[in-house]
């Protein structure tokens, strides 16, 4: 409690505590901290113990890791300017992959209370998690979904049926 209400003198921003958000802080510099950074540092040390801040209008309230995502938070596009240790949601609109099949390669890397969904319906990936970490997650989906490698080509027939011309060939 005396961290945050530290940070906000410092910072000017106004902090709600969750009740639950309880614990020591240790913060170690060997040098004095810049003005700009001392929120992102209250960011990080909150994530390293189980919390995190959701930034709203005016107010910044500071609940458990798990209750985040259940609160607003923002929303961005895939060339989000945020970073460091806020949570965010991104949708994917993928082209190529199929998004149920990128939610068990993307689920590892996902940290463990956010969340990762798929809309087939859109072919849509939902995500929720730290600013930094979808930044690497863009990345990867980034080089996931891909036109497929292997090339295309179509043969008129005109004198052979198709079906018949097909068996012939996977048997070859």
């Amino acid at each position: 409690e005396a961290v945050v209400k530290s940070v906000g003198q410092i910072t000017g921003r106004n902090f709600l505590l969750d009740p639950r958000v309880k614990g020591t802080v240790n913060i170690v510099s060997a040098s004095p901290i810049p003005r700009e950074l001392t929120y992102q540092i209250l960011l990080s040390a909150l994530r390293l113990q189980g919390f995190a801040a959701i930034e709203g209008a005016g107010v910044t309230k500071i609940v458990p890791e798990a209750d985040a995502k259940q609160n607003y938070m923002t929303t961005t596009e895939r060339d989000m300017k945020l970073s460091g240790d806020r949570i965010v949601t991104q949708v994917y609109a993928l082209q190529y992959e199929s998004a149920n099949q990128l939610v068990a390669v993307l689920r590892p890397l996902i940290t463990p209370n956010n969340t990762i969904v798929a809309y087939p319906n859109t072919n849509t990936l939902v995500i929720t998690d730290y600013a930094d970490n979808l930044k690497r997650i863009n990345k990867i989906i980034e080089s996931i979904d891909q036109p497929s490698q292997g090339e295309l080509s179509v043969i008129p027939l005109k004198y052979a049926s198709a079906v018949d011309l097909a068996a012939a060939l996977l048997k070859l």
